[in-house]
């Protein structure tokens, strides 16, 4: 996982993606999906050789309880 990519999510609002998976490379979401096996499928066919940083976003309103 790159710092950049991890620095680059917790620096921006990725509210559109709440409850989906995403795959960040290079400071932008390459992908997303609701299930993390259909994201696996999706990086490994249009971007092979990436080894982006994965994670789910949370829905807004668990976040605000947090």
């Amino acid at each position: 996982m790159s710092e950049t990519n991890y620095e680059w999510f917790i620096g921006n609002n990725l509210d559109k993606y709440a409850g989906k998976w995403v795959a960040i490379d290079n400071n932008k979401v390459l992908e997303s999906s609701l299930k993390f096996d259909v994201l696996l499928k999706k990086i490994k066919e249009k971007y092979p050789k990436s080894r982006p940083f994965i994670t789910k976003i949370r829905n807004k309103l668990l976040r605000l309880r947090s």
